[in-house]
Protein backbone atom coordinates (compact mmCIF):
# COMPACT_ATOMS: atom_id res chain seq x y z
CA UNK A 1 0.00 0.00 0.00
CA UNK A 2 3.03 2.34 0.13
CA UNK A 3 3.04 5.17 -2.31
CA UNK A 4 -1.15 4.43 -2.71
CA UNK A 5 -3.20 7.68 -1.45
CA UNK A 6 -6.58 6.87 -0.14
CA UNK A 7 -9.86 8.54 -0.89
CA UNK A 8 -13.37 9.07 0.58
CA UNK A 9 -14.78 6.56 -1.92
CA UNK A 10 -12.18 3.93 -0.77
CA UNK A 11 -10.67 4.56 -4.40
CA UNK A 12 -6.79 3.64 -4.75
CA UNK A 13 -4.26 5.66 -7.13
CA UNK A 14 -0.40 5.64 -7.59
CA UNK A 15 1.16 9.17 -7.24
CA UNK A 16 3.79 10.21 -9.46
CA UNK A 17 5.60 11.40 -7.36
CA UNK A 18 5.76 7.56 -5.69
CA UNK A 19 8.38 6.58 -8.92
CA UNK A 20 11.27 6.67 -7.53
CA UNK A 21 14.48 8.63 -9.33
CA UNK A 22 17.45 6.43 -9.72
CA UNK A 23 19.84 8.24 -10.90
CA UNK A 24 19.26 10.80 -8.72
CA UNK A 25 18.86 8.90 -5.60
CA UNK A 26 22.45 7.31 -7.12
CA UNK A 27 23.95 10.68 -6.91
CA UNK A 28 22.88 11.76 -3.73
CA UNK A 29 24.07 8.47 -1.95
CA UNK A 30 27.68 9.16 -3.73
CA UNK A 31 27.78 12.77 -2.61
CA UNK A 32 26.83 12.19 1.15
CA UNK A 33 29.42 8.94 0.83
CA UNK A 34 32.01 11.38 -0.52
CA UNK A 35 31.22 14.03 2.05
CA UNK A 36 31.27 11.61 5.24
CA UNK A 37 34.76 10.39 3.88
CA UNK A 38 36.43 13.69 3.76
CA UNK A 39 35.47 14.14 7.25
CA UNK A 40 36.53 10.95 8.56
CA UNK A 41 40.10 11.47 6.71
CA UNK A 42 40.23 15.00 8.57
CA UNK A 43 42.88 15.06 10.98
CA UNK A 44 41.74 16.27 14.35
CA UNK A 45 43.32 19.65 15.35
CA UNK A 46 46.14 19.42 18.27
CA UNK A 47 43.96 21.66 20.18
CA UNK A 48 41.52 18.76 20.29
CA UNK A 49 43.61 16.27 21.12
CA UNK A 50 44.58 18.67 24.40
CA UNK A 51 41.50 19.05 24.86
CA UNK A 52 40.70 15.30 25.18
CA UNK A 53 43.72 14.10 26.80
CA UNK A 54 42.89 16.41 30.05
CA UNK A 55 39.94 14.42 30.29
CA UNK A 56 41.42 11.38 31.01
Amino acid sequence: MQGDILSLGNKTKKTPSSTPVKGVEKDAGSALRQAYQKTVDEKIPDEMLDLLSKLD
